[in-house]
């Protein structure tokens, strides 16, 4: 086989992302270690998340302590509208009146959608519009300066160090720029520590004329205009991704790739066109066969053993089984190594699955007490790692692993909802 071929290629343990079509869907999937970790699609949305547009105050509802804010015209028709939860000493920024602290019914505001519709939900806004790159978060505020809780603390002196720095030389070269950081929150995010300096900075300097251009725009626009359009999916799929881990970015679509390669961050990212027209990219990775082993509920484990994962309306429970494990120690050893490599699994599967809200976990009772204890400490440590926030509880009386994790988007059996499946 060609050394050059994807065939090849794959095999190489490095971790990747693949950009690809299916049903005229584009799909973006991380490979890490050979195996799905995560998986997303396009959403054609009139009003995705991260949208900034001017709407208009409809009604503040007291009672909910927020406004509902139409998004589009609302004359002869029922317009879309959002709901903004008000916030004490918020900086709502009217454009067609003076702003001072309050929401007033015909108030134009620039919001930005933060979560999406549900049900009879409309979607949530929000008036403290933030703009995301792939090493920092910025938004409107008062200078305050964040760092990513997966940061080490050396990671963080070094961030503060290099950006006080850089402050210093930016004002020495142009006295009238400094002040702008006082007027913007940045957070690092997990990204920043592992490039060089200059492309923080660089990402900055963008984030921060973007957030001024949506300003005026808002000052200059007609109510409902879009202010302010997230970026593709798959850029934004990119971007939350740990780069100095990233292998390279495979995709058989000329459009992906040219506009990856045209991108602002195009020369620091890893990007090559598939190009075999013999054989698919997703038949390359087997991604049928592995995206049906993620929605089937029993797991198996390479010792034997394996998990059932059942969703509930409540929870998600995921039980724990020997199955045909052999029991070449002791009993309590045996149950003990079972349930140390579930721990990985489990954490593997709530990741690729994108499972989310309540989970519990019915580890194999084991007696010795250090144990238990090991297995703790290996739930913390591993859902640590988890890039979605999701955090182990506590182990019930009945020896229940209670885990949470936050939802951001929805379980992969809904990403896949329209994949058109090989015979």
């Amino acid at each position: 086989m060609e050394e050059d071929h994807e065939l090849y290629r794959k095999n190489m343990q490095s971790n990747k992302i693949l950009i690809l079509r299916n049903r005229g869907i584009l799909y973006s999937f991380l490979i890490e270690d050979g195996r799905i970790r995560k998986a997303a699609r396009e959403e054609k949305e009139e009003f995705p998340i991260g949208t900034v547009i001017l709407g208009k105050v409809l009604n503040v509802a007291k009672q909910f302590q927020g406004a509902f804010l139409a998004l589009e015209d609302q004359k002869g028709k029922a317009g879309r509208t959002g709901f903004l939860q008000a916030r004490e000493n918020g900086s709502y920024r009217p454009v067609n009146r003076t702003a001072d602290g309050r929401i007033l019914c015909g108030d134009e505001l620039p919001v930005q959608i933060v979560k999406q519709a549900k049900g009879n939900k409309p979607p949530e806004l929000s008036g403290e519009y933030s703009l995301a790159g792939q090493f920092a978060v910025v938004k409107k505020g008062n200078g305050q300066i964040r760092y990513s809780s997966k940061s080490t603390e050396t990671e963080r002196a070094q961030l503060a160090e290099s950006f006080e720095s850089w402050k210093k030389d930016f004002s020495a070269e142009d006295p009238e720029k400094e002040p702008d950081f006082s007027e913007w929150d940045i957070t690092f995010r997990t990204n920043a520590p592992s490039v060089l300096p200059e492309i923080w900075q660089n990402e900055l300097i963008d984030l921060i004329s973007q957030l001024k251009e949506i300003d005026r725009l808002s000052r200059t626009r007609t109510v409902y205009s879009k202010l302010y359009e997230p970026e593709d999916f798959y850029l934004e799929f990119i971007r939350d991704q740990n780069i100095s881990a990233l292998g390279e970015i495979v995709t058989d679509e000329r459009d992906v790739y040219e506009t990856l390669k045209a991108h602002i961050r195009g020369d620091s990212l890893p990007v090559r066109f598939y190009e075999d027209t013999k054989i698919s990219l997703a038949s390359v990775y087997a991604l049928d066969t592995r995206l049906r082993e993620l929605l089937q509920p029993k797991v198996y484990m390479r010792s034997g053993a394996y998990l059932m994962i059942e969703p509930t309306e409540a929870l998600v429970a995921i039980d724990v089984n020997s199955g045909k494990a052999e029991k070449k120690t002791d009993p309590e050893e045996f149950y003990f190594r079972t349930n140390l490599e579930a721990v990985k699994e489990v954490c593997y599967q709530l990741s690729a699955r994108n499972i989310s809200g309540m989970i519990l976990v019915d580890f194999i009772n084991m007696k010795d007490k250090e144990h238990t204890k090991t297995l703790v400490d290996a739930l913390k440590k591993e859902t640590a790692k988890d890039q979605v926030t999701t955090r182990f509880v506590d182990l019930t009386r009945l020896g229940l692993a209670e885990i949470t994790r936050k939802k951001t988007s929805g379980a992969l059996q809904y990403t896949l909802r329209d994949w058109a499946w090989k015979s």
